[in-house]
């Protein structure tokens, strides 16, 4: 979400709701212009307050996101490293298992040569 758009929708948001409020309030024009010069300095706090929320969130938000990138980048490097521990590991298994299929597919192929030859001697 940007940031930037939340700050600028919420302080629209509120000018144009304390307005309506204000318009639609039962009041001559000289105490609406009265009221309106009062507030002025309220409303300029509100906005700054708001700036400054806005500026909070966007650095916290670059914050988190530097974090979580970097976070990422460690996780990847363990997860690299616990593959390449996890294949140096098998690596003696897979050995041995290659040998023993070399040992099952000629036990194979013994077993069909003599079921050949007991099938032409029958």
């Amino acid at each position: 979400m940007n940031t930037k758009a939340l700050a600028y929708g919420v302080l629209i948001g509120g000018v144009v709701g304390a307005a309506a409020a204000l318009l639609t309030a039962p009041s001559s024009g000289k105490e609406l212009r009265n009221q309106l010069k009062e507030s002025k300095g309220e409303w300029i706090r509100i906005a700054q307050d708001l700036k400054e929320d806005a500026i909070d969130i966007k650095n916290s938000v670059a914050k988190v996101s530097k974090e979580g990138k970097e976070i990422i980048k460690e996780l990847a490097g363990d997860v690299k490293m616990a593959v390449e521990e996890w294949q140096k590991e098998i690596e003696p298994n897979i050995s041995a298992m290659q040998e023993e299929m070399r040992e099952i597919q000629n036990t194979i192929s013994q077993l069909e040569q003599k079921l050949q030859e007991n099938k032409s001697t029958v």
